[in-house]
């Protein structure tokens, strides 16, 4: 089927070239548009108690109004932010804001005298202003009213909030990436320069990436406007595309070239490479494309949406792989050598099979170390499985946490108020942990309110809860006494005629902020950062609060339940999401090589270089080792969602390795019927293609390592390092030492499972047997080695 396929696309190569290209300038205009249409948010479960608090709050006290938050410094050390010359400098600072019809308000330490909007030390204040729009419409804001902020001599301002940090996370987003494209691009040129030994057939991969790229990003630009996707979504599919293009392109022309050394007309040259290599690319892209889509399973967008754009790129990478490449090589014929480096080729010892003619076969460097390992599996195999052991076990010590604006790196403005904000004013003021009640019956008789304040005492009680504050926490100002449920009723009853105006008013301000018919609401405020372990670790505890009688129903919402929800979300549907991606991942590679044995043995090989990587992650960036090197400030947690990330990338990643070398060795082994042989034949083959690649890949990704934004730089340094391993530690080490301990036992199906594979027909191995087979009804002009142009 796949011989057929490279023979229709040689005999129709012009066609395709055109169609290909059209495709990829249509999708150009698209493509420049998708980091517009992209989000920072996702990280909230629509099904969760906390999204349920959030649509209560909005329907019921009137929000789903943005608001910018402003940090106003003295540059005069020991100022008072108290004082009448600091508070008209605040208001002189958010004076033309307030001209702009887009802000309703300005609510600060002048309009409240609430301490909550002094710092600490008193030398700082901050000012919420309300907004007359969405929180996604505050992010086109940003521009035009961050300017109308105008702090006057001797004073310093810094804007936070939705909107800020959302326009300057798109910002870095950008810069990460053109940043890594400018460094990886001219490495991964030059790594295949080395593989290849000739300069056009290293411009190969590149010219695929370069379709293959901006026509994901115009899927994933569609993808945006139904749904929402994760800014995240921008990086991880550059960084995919790149490796994948690549990759499968260099594995393609590369037996290309294996075949026109053999000396194969340039139609079977291609019609070997698809119906081979070609093979081996469309399943590794659905390995890479169930990877992927086991992010499908959670409901939060952050996940699901890059499941949705990695599978984009891993269509758009397998479709101009099997398309736009063999009719392009069509075309070049033997002129994909052209701009030969021989010399350098011979002494970096890469790409040796792809100019070698297979009738001077000699033993490799590679085949030494493949009989090597298989002389002595175990004494192999053991020491490396304890190294990998060794190496993931900081994994044992995860913590994670849902990332906020301190993931962006210090002197970026939104992230730097945001972090004063955390530390320098009291904690959690910002944040709270919100509690909805409904009560049967009004909340303000005196049987309810003592519900109310019991339950309010029972939080306070609580060892990570500072205060609660709601509609009843009232004091006698003439003894600072708290008032009694019976006296809160009565105030809450008497006439307004009958209380005192300064009293009257504070009432009204408490029942709209806090009573709603019979909703009650309370803010618990908890020292702890909300996005932090010890935050979330709160919201376990307050849920597990029994309110008394009068109270019906309990919700709990806020930044820090939010995050406790898409934690728990998580873990409850990662069993699903890794369990149906090995199994889809084992199904894939039973039916491409027709064993029980060689999925079972790959997913072993590839958890363990998983493990490995998951480990690093933990050492790294959770518990801040590298931090100086990488240039990060350490956040005490890894970043929720980034293992998944990786595992659903990995999987596909080290299955594409598994598929090129095995599809070498069973070609072998279906030849000769020595299951040694043919294991060290196979490694020979493919060692140099596969390190070139691994090569590329560690390169594209460790680029990413030089991002501002810590997510993408703790992803593209954890794939680096399970590319690498997964490279050199497992395909050259483990994965001999477990086939040569296996035997023949490799290729073992039980009768009816063998039976179907083999009625399947992708366990065939289409080589050029089948490729000559159809020579005699090959189209006119297949013959020379140089194909017209």
């Amino acid at each position: 089927m796949f011989s057929r396929w490279g023979a229709f696309v040689y005999r129709r190569r012009r066609i395709v070239l055109l169609l290909t290209l059209v495709i990829a300038a249509a999708s150009s205009t698209l493509a420049a548009g998708a980091a517009g249409q992209l989000s920072a948010g996702g990280w909230l479960d629509p099904n969760s108690e906390s999204a349920q608090v959030s649509d209560r709050l909005q329907a019921e006290f009137g929000g789903g109004r943005s608001a910018y938050l402003a940090v106003i410094h003295a540059d005069e050390t020991g100022a008072d932010a108290r004082s009448e010359d600091f508070q008209t400098a605040i208001g002189a600072t958010v004076a033309k804001l307030l001209d702009d019809p887009r802000v309703t308000g300005v609510t600060g330490y002048a309009e409240t005298r609430d301490d909550r909007f002094i710092s600490i030390d008193g030398s700082s204040a901050y000012v919420v202003i309300g907004l007359d729009m969405s929180d996604d419409q505050s992010v086109e804001a940003v521009g035009s009213l961050r300017p109308l902020l105008a702090p006057p001599a001797g004073y310093q301002v810094g804007l936070t909030g939705f909107g800020p940090v959302q326009e300057e996370s798109s910002r870095l987003s950008e810069e990460d990436l053109q940043r890594a494209e400018v460094i990886s691009l001219p490495i991964a040129a030059l790594v295949l320069v080395l593989v290849f030994a000739s300069i056009v057939a290293a411009g190969m991969p590149l010219l695929v990436a370069g379709l293959a790229i901006p026509t994901s990003l115009a899927i994933i630009s569609l993808l945006a406007r139904q749904t929402e996707m994760s800014i995240y979504v921008l990086n991880i599919a550059t960084m995919l595309g790149l490796a994948l293009a690549i990759d499968y392109s260099l594995f393609i022309t590369s037996r290309f070239r294996e075949e026109l050394a053999k000396g194969r007309t340039v139609e079977q040259a291609v019609t070997i490479a698809i119906g081979t290599a070609g093979k081996a690319v469309l399943f590794s892209g659905i390995a890479v494309a169930i990877g992927l889509s086991g992010l499908l399973w959670f409901k939060a967008t952050a996940l699901s949406s890059i499941g949705l754009g990695g599978a984009a790129v891993v269509v758009c990478s397998v479709f101009f792989s099997l398309t736009f490449l063999p009719a392009l090589l069509g075309v070049l014929g033997s002129r994909v050598n052209a701009l030969s480096v021989g010399g350098l080729l011979r002494r970096f010892g890469l790409g040796r099979s792809a100019g070698s003619p297979a009738s001077a076969p000699r033993a490799s460097r590679w085949e030494q170390v493949a009989h090597a390992v298989m002389r002595r599996p175990i004494a192999v195999l053991i020491p490396v499985l304890g190294a990998l052991f060794i190496a993931g076990s900081p994994f044992f010590r995860l913590q994670q946490g849902v990332p906020d604006a301190s993931i962006f790196p210090a002197g970026i403005p939104s992230r730097d108020a945001w972090v004063a904000l955390q530390t320098e004013f009291r904690p959690g003021e910002i944040s709270p942990i919100t509690i909805l009640l409904d009560t049967t019956a009004d909340p303000t008789d005196s049987a309810t309110v003592q519900a109310v304040m019991d339950y309010a005492a029972a939080l306070e009680a609580l060892p990570g809860i500072d205060r609660v504050e709601g509609p009843f926490a009232l004091t006698n100002p003439a003894t600072g006494a708290a008032l009694t449920a019976a006296e809160v009723a009565q105030l809450y009853a008497a006439p307004a005629d009958a209380l005192p105006p300064q009293l009257e008013a504070a009432r009204t301000a408490l029942q709209s902020a806090y009573i709603r018919d019979n909703l009650v609401r309370l803010d618990a405020i908890s020292p702890f950062e909300p996005s932090r372990p010890e935050g979330t670790v709160v919201v376990p505890q307050v849920r597990a609060v029994q309110p008394g009688a009068g109270i019906e129903r309990v919700q709990v919402g806020g930044v820090a339940a939010g995050s406790e929800d898409f934690l728990v979300a998580q873990n409850e549907r990662l069993p699903w999401a890794v369990g149906t991606t090995l199994l889809a991942s084992a199904i894939v590679l039973f039916l491409l090589f027709g064993s029980l044995a060689i999925p079972l043995k790959a997913v072993l090989m590839t958890l363990l270089s998983l493990s490995a990587s998951f480990g690093a992650l933990v050492w790294i960036f959770q518990e801040g080792n590298l931090h100086e090197f990488l240039n990060f400030d350490p956040i005490g947690y890894t970043i929720a969602g980034n293992p998944i990330i990786m595992f659903a990338v990995l999987i596909g990643l080290s299955m594409d390795y598994e598929v090129l070398l095995l599809s070498r060795v069973q070609e072998a082994y279906r030849r000769t019927g020595n299951n040694t042989a043919a294991v060290a034949e196979g490694l020979a083959r493919t060692a140099g293609v596969i390190t070139g690649a691994a090569m590329v890949m560690v390169v594209v990704f460790a680029s990413f390592a030089l991002a501002d934004i810590i997510t993408i730089k703790s992803i593209g340094v954890g794939m680096a390092i399970a590319v690498l391993l997964d490279a050199t530690v497992v395909r050259v080490l483990l994965v001999p030492a477990t086939m040569r301990l296996l035997g023949d036992w490799n290729w073992w199906a039980p009768g009816i499972l063998g039976r179907f594979a083999d009625r399947l027909g992708f366990s065939h191995v289409e080589d050029e047997a089948e490729a000559t087979a159809g020579q005699d009804t090959a189209a006119p002009g297949t013959g020379p080695a140089v194909a017209p142009a």
